[in-house]
């Protein structure tokens, strides 16, 4: 790093903000950003923000609309301010442009100066020039060749600090929009990624219900395009704190309803989504529980997102106004499946269907059924039913659990032997549970000490006769 240049910006930018007869320095710092040292340029940016911060607070530097007359008829003060105008335009365009540099050192930089001026700017009222930066910013973040998901993470987590905070918000969701509708139909898979992830981002921070408005068109215009699987993947899992700050989030329910129909990991996600509709906003799906039915297959307990799933089905199936009939169908479709099941999932299913079970004590009858049946075939039970309502599961009694009485994993055999709690089970220490996690608990249990390798202690190597090494 260049000591001498270094030395040269932090007396300079001193100089400048002591006194306006230095102004003119603020050109050597403009060209101090044109340096290939990158510490060089990082410290231009940082003094650039300090000294427009400087004159933004001072009132130094004009709105537009207020300079009417020609250049020769305005006052001294007035033309430095126009000339001062001018500078931070130059400066604010070559701190945008190193938003697309290929340091990220100074790209850190430069977003930091650029929140820096936004921030005076905002606290000043100042909101012609905001306006024009924020733009500019938009433009930068939202590109359509280059990945900007480093450089949106660095944008403030938080901007409730600022006197105007909400402003800032709406002003980001107006460019966005407009970069949105810009080009129709042509952007780019990057360019939607990048847009979605600053979304995100501007919907962190605090909003009115003029934003909430804001933010409820934005997010519905971008789920208009054609969504690339990956992203789409990102965004039902990332949408429900959204729906939180959105002002309608019932136009939503399309969208989520289409994804809960696809099946597979997307139905999964969708999930989340679709509770806050109903739980919050009264939506109606008559089919939901035949579908939520529907996705208790074999691979569920692989999937991804196993944890989320059975946490929102316990919460579906959480009221006592379900109907028993519903219910046990549920728990015989779990009873069914914990026969194939790997053992971590057999942990989650017996507290599983004993909750169930303790919410809706009619169906202690498929505990206690002495006539149920004695071999498969017999079992009235119909596995391929597709509406829970008719698979007649609370004709049927829940003999799996006598099948998991043998499990090899003594304490699954002990929990199945037991049959029902007073109290229910938090399924939450258990959702997370792999089988790496069962073998490490009983690894623990084992005493190290004189563990018994051999039923007979080896003297030396014994080699019959006629070995030949």
């Amino acid at each position: 790093m260049d000591t001498s240049l270094v030395k040269k910006i932090v007396k300079k930018t001193k100089l400048i903000i002591k006194d306006n007869s230095n102004a003119n320095k603020i050109m050597d710092i403009l060209k101090y950003t044109q340096c290939k040292n990158i510490q060089v340029i990082c410290l231009a940016c940082k003094s650039l923000a300090e000294i427009f911060s400087h004159y933004i607070s001072t009132k130094a530097i004009l709105n537009t609309s207020k300079i009417t007359a020609a250049e020769e008829d305005l006052s001294k003060e007035d033309q430095f301010s126009t000339w001062l105008k001018e500078q931070f335009g130059t400066t604010c365009d070559v701190l945008c442009e190193f938003l697309s540099h290929k340091n990220v050192e100074v790209q850190e930089s430069s977003l930091a100066a650029i929140v820096t001026l936004l921030q005076s700017l905002f606290e000043c009222n100042c909101d012609d020039i905001s306006g024009h930066l924020i733009g500019n910013l938009i433009t930068q973040l939202l590109s359509e060749d280059e990945d900007r998901s480093a450089i949106i993470n660095c944008l403030p987590s938080d901007v409730s600090h600022w006197e105007k905070g909400t402003k800032f918000s709406s002003a980001c969701l107006t460019h966005i929009k407009n970069q949105i509708k810009h080009n129709n139909e042509l952007h780019t898979n990057v360019f939607l990624f990048n847009c979605w992830r600053l979304i995100k981002k501007v919907a962190s921070y605090n909003m009115d219900n003029s934003t909430s408005r804001q933010l409820t068109g934005v997010i519905c215009n971008f789920l208009s395009y054609k969504i690339p699987t990956e992203l789409y993947r990102d965004i039902l899992t990332g949408i429900s704190p959204i729906m939180e700050k959105m002002s309608t989030p019932q136009r939503l329910t399309d969208f989520l309803s289409h994804s809960f129909d696809i099946g597979g990991a997307i139905s999964l996600m969708s999930l989340h989504g679709l509770f806050i509709l109903m739980h919050k906003h009264n939506l109606d799906y008559p089919d939901f529980y035949n579908k939520l039915y529907s996705m208790f297959e074999p691979q569920v307990f692989s999937a991804k997102y196993k944890a989320r799933f059975f946490h929102l089905a316990d919460t579906f199936l959480s009221s006592t106004h379900l109907p028993s009939y519903l219910v046990a169908a549920f728990v015989k479709r779990l009873a069914r499946l914990s026969l194939h099941a790997p053992a971590s999932a057999v942990y989650i299913i017996i507290p599983f269907i004993f909750n169930l079970i303790n919410r809706h004590p009619a169906l202690n009858v498929m505990l206690g059924r002495s006539d149920g049946p004695t071999e498969l075939d017999s079992d009235p039970y119909m596995p391929d039913e597709k509406d829970p309502c008719k698979c007649n599961a609370l004709e049927s009694c829940l003999w799996e659990l006598q099948v998991l009485e043998r499990h090899y994993d003594p304490d699954l055999s002990l929990k199945a032997s037991k049959r029902k709690t007073e109290t229910e089970t938090d399924l939450s220490t258990l959702l997370e549970a792999t089988s790496t996690d069962i073998i490490g608990a009983y690894g623990k249990k084992i005493k190290k000490d004189n563990v018994p390798i051999n039923f007979m202690k080896i003297g030396g190597l014994y080699l019959s006769d006629g070995f030949v090494l």
